[in-house]
C-alpha cells in the first residue's frame, strides 16, 4: 500500500475528509441515539407490562381477603349448630328471644344473609378473574373448574343446606323432636366442603395466580399447598388439570 500517496491526498482534501468524518460520526450518533431509544421503548414497555400485572395481583388479592372475611363468618354459622341447640333449650336466659322458635328463626336469617354476602363476594371475584384472564392464559382451564364446576356445586350445597334447616320448623314446630344429631352431622359434612372448596382450592387458585402475574417479576414462586393438618395419608389439590391427590411424605 503507497501510504505516502494517501498522506499526501489526505493533506491535499482536508475539507472532504472532514466532511466525510463528520458524517460518519453523525451516522453514528444517530445510530447510537435509535438504539437507546429502541431500548428505552422495550424497557419502558416491560416497565409497563410489569406494573400492570402487579396491580391486577393486588386486585385481586384485595377480593380475595374479602372472601376470607365472608368464609370466616359464614363458616361460624355453619358450625355452630350444636351451640345453638344449647341456646334453644336455655333461651331464658335470652332475653333478646321470647321463644325457641325466635332462636332458630334469627339464625336462619344470618344464615341465608351470610350466604348472600358470601356468594356475591365470590361473583364479584369471578368476574374480575374473567376480566383479566387475558394475562393468565395458563389458568383458563383452572378457572373454568374452579368456578364453573366447584364452586356452583357449592353454592347448591349450600341453599340445599338451608333448605334442609328451613324446612324442620315447617314440619315440626317442636324442636325438641327433632333429630339434633343428625343436623349436627349434616352440618359439620357442609362445613367440611365449604372449607374445602372456598378455602383450600381458592387457595390453590391463588398460588398460580401469583406465580402467573408476580413470578415472572419478582422470580418469587409459590409451592403448591400442603396439608400439615390432615392425618389422612393422601390429601387433594387443586391444580392447573383438576383435582389431584397428594400423598403426604
Amino acid at each position: 500500500m503507497d501510504y505516502p500517496y494517501i498522506l499526501n491526498w489526505i493533506s491535499e482534501n482536508e475539507s472532504i475528509v472532514f466532511i466525510v468524518l463528520n458524517m460518519i460520526t453523525l451516522f453514528l450518533v444517530v445510530v447510537g441515539w435509535f438504539a437507546v431509544f429502541l431500548l428505552g421503548l422495550k424497557q419502558n414497555k416491560k416497565l409497563m407490562k410489569n406494573k400492570a400485572q402487579m396491580k391486577i395481583y393486588e386486585e385481586l388479592y384485595e377480593l380475595r381477603k374479602d372472601i376470607d372475611e365472608k368464609n370466616i363468618d359464614l363458616g361460624m354459622l355453619l358450625t355452630s349448630v350444636n351451640l345453638l341447640f344449647l341456646k334453644m333449650k336455655n333461651v331464658k336466659y335470652y332475653p333478646e328471644f321470647n321463644s325457641s322458635y325466635d332462636v332458630w328463626n334469627d339464625y336462619l336469617q344470618n344464615l341465608i344473609e351470610e350466604k348472600s354476602l358470601f356468594t356475591n363476594a365470590y361473583l364479584k371475584f369471578w368476574n374480575h378473574i374473567d376480566m383479566w384472564i387475558g394475562s393468565m392464559k395458563e389458568l383458563d382451564e383452572m378457572k373454568n373448574i374452579y368456578f364453573e364446576e366447584l364452586l356452583e356445586n357449592l353454592t347448591d350445597e349450600l341453599n340445599k343446606h338451608y333448605e334442609y334447616l328451613s324446612n324442620l320448623s315447617r314440619e315440626n314446630y317442636k324442636w325438641e323432636e327433632w333429630d339434633c344429631k343428625d343436623i349436627e352431622e349434616r352440618s359439620k359434612k357442609m362445613t367440611k366442603k365449604f372449607d374445602l372448596i372456598s378455602g383450600a382450592y381458592l387457595d390453590d387458585f391463588m398460588v398460580e395466580v401469583h406465580n402467573c402475574l408476580v413470578y415472572p417479576i419478582l422470580e418469587y414462586k409459590k409451592k403448591p399447598r400442603k396439608n400439615f393438618k390432615n392425618t389422612m395419608e393422601t390429601y387433594t389439590i387443586l391444580t392447573k388439570k383438576g383435582i389431584k391427590e397428594v400423598k403426604k411424605k
